[in-house]
C-alpha cells in the first residue's frame, strides 16, 4: 500500500459522509428510527462484503465487550446528531458534530499518548476557527437546542472513535462493521421499542433514503474511516471528518437552498486549508 493511499481514501469519504444530512432531510421517520435502519442496513451490506473478501472476527474474548462499548456511543453519537437535523440547519449541525476534533485529540493524549504535531495543531486551530465562522449566522439565530444535540453527538463520536482504533489494530474492516454497527442497531431497536414508535409503515421513499444513507455515508463514509484507523492516527482522522462541514453546506444550499452566505463561504475555505495543513503535517511527520 502507498504512503498516500490511506489519505486519498479519507478524502473519498468525507465526500459521502457529506450526502449524510441531506438524506436526513428526505426522510419523514423520527430521528430514532432513522438512526436503526442507517446501522442496520449498514451491517448487513458489510456482512455481504465480508462473506465476499473472507474476513472474520478473531477470536478474543476480550473484544467483543469493547465493541458492545463502541456500538452503544456510535448508537448515541446518530441518535442525538440525527435529532439535531430537525432544530438546526445542516451547516450548524454538521459543524457542531465535528467539534470532535477537540475531544479525539484530548481522549488521544490521554489514554494513547498521540500527540498532534504543533505544525498539525496549527491547522486543527485554523479549520476550528473556520467551523466556527460557517456556523456564526446560525448561533445568532438562536437555534441553541439543535447545537447542543450536535455538539453531544461529536462527544459521543469522539469516545467510539478512540475505542474503535483499539480495536481495528487487529480487526479487519469488515468484521468490525458488521458487529459495531449491528451492535448499535440493537441498541437503537431497544430505543425505538422503548418510545413507541413503529418500525414500519413509512413512504417507500423513505426506504430508498435509507439504504443510500446504509451505502454512502455508512460503508462509503464511516466504512471507511474504520479502515483508514489502522493505517492513521485518530487524531488525524477526526481532523479530516470537518471537511464534511464544507460539503454538506455546499449540498445544503444546492439541494435543500439553505442559504450559504459570505462567512460560509469564507469559512469552507479555512477548514479546507486547515485540514489540508494538520494532515501533511501529521503524514510527513511518521516514518
Amino acid at each position: 500500500m502507498t504512503s498516500r493511499r490511506p489519505y486519498l481514501m479519507l478524502a473519498a469519504a468525507i465526500l459521502c459522509l457529506s450526502t449524510a444530512a441531506i438524506l436526513v432531510r428526505f426522510t419523514t421517520a423520527p430521528p430514532l428510527v432513522i438512526a436503526f435502519y442507517r446501522l442496520t442496513l449498514t451491517a448487513v451490506l458489510a456482512g455481504i462484503l465480508m462473506a465476499g473478501t473472507g474476513q472474520s472476527w478473531p477470536a478474543r474474548s476480550s473484544d467483543m465487550p469493547r465493541a458492545g462499548i463502541a456500538g452503544l456511543f456510535l448508537a448515541l453519537h446518530f441518535a442525538f446528531w440525527i435529532t439535531s437535523l430537525s432544530y438546526t440547519t445542516v451547516a450548524s449541525s454538521v459543524l457542531f458534530t465535528n467539534l470532535q476534533v477537540i475531544f479525539v485529540i484530548i481522549f488521544s493524549a490521554l489514554f494513547r499518548k498521540e500527540r498532534v504535531t504543533s505544525r498539525a495543531l496549527a491547522g486543527v486551530v485554523l479549520a476550528l476557527a473556520g467551523s466556527v465562522v460557517i456556523g456564526g449566522g446560525d448561533l445568532l439565530g438562536g437555534r441553541l437546542m439543535g447545537d447542543i444535540l450536535a455538539l453531544i453527538s461529536g462527544v459521543m463520536f469522539a469516545v467510539y472513535l478512540m475505542i474503535g482504533r483499539s480495536l481495528r489494530e487487529r480487526v479487519e474492516i469488515w468484521p468490525y462493521t458488521v458487529v459495531i454497527s449491528g451492535m448499535a442497531g440493537v441498541f437503537l431497536a431497544m430505543a425505538v421499542v422503548a418510545g413507541g414508535l413503529p418500525f414500519g409503515g413509512y413512504p417507500p421513499t423513505d426506504y430508498i433514503w435509507l439504504l443510500l444513507m446504509a451505502l454512502l455515508p455508512g460503508i462509503g463514509g464511516h466504512g471507511i474511516l474504520n479502515w483508514a484507523l489502522k493505517y492513521i492516527k485518530a487524531p488525524v482522522v477526526a481532523i479530516s471528518v470537518l471537511g464534511e462541514s464544507v460539503g454538506a453546506s455546499i449540498l445544503g444550499y444546492l439541494i435543500l437552498h439553505e442559504s450559504l452566505a459570505w462567512f460560509q463561504l469564507l469559512g469552507g475555505a479555512m477548514v479546507l486549508s486547515g485540514i489540508y495543513w494538520a494532515v501533511r503535517s501529521e503524514a510527513t511527520s511518521r516514518p
